[in-house]
């Protein structure tokens, strides 16, 4: 199964790329004061980066693409739109 989920890896690992370099951007242009709206943009920089690591660390134990609560296959054509989902309800707002 983890060879049909190669490209999709593949993609999870460019994204926590750039994700880990937004963070970085972040931290070293913002060496004071962070507003609010600032504030915001890391953390859901560092949420979906969290997303990215457990969609990752799903790849690596054979378990992507199984639904966390039903342990039913998700779709993988829905998967390539949204890799960090979780579950089949997270895929359902798609389609």
């Amino acid at each position: 199964m983890y060879e049909n989920y190669l490209s999709i890896g593949q993609e999870l690992a460019l994204i926590k790329e750039e994700l880990q370099d937004r963070l970085l951007r972040y931290a070293t242009e913002q060496s004071g004061y962070i507003d609010e709206k600032e504030r915001y943009v890391i953390e859901m920089i560092k949420a979906d980066l969290k997303d990215v690591e457990h969609a990752l660390a799903k790849l690596d134990v054979g378990a992507f693409g199984i639904d966390e609560l039903t342990g039913e296959v998700m779709s993988i054509h829905k998967l390539k739109v949204m890799p960090t989902a979780r579950t089949n309800e997270d895929l359902f707002v798609f389609w």
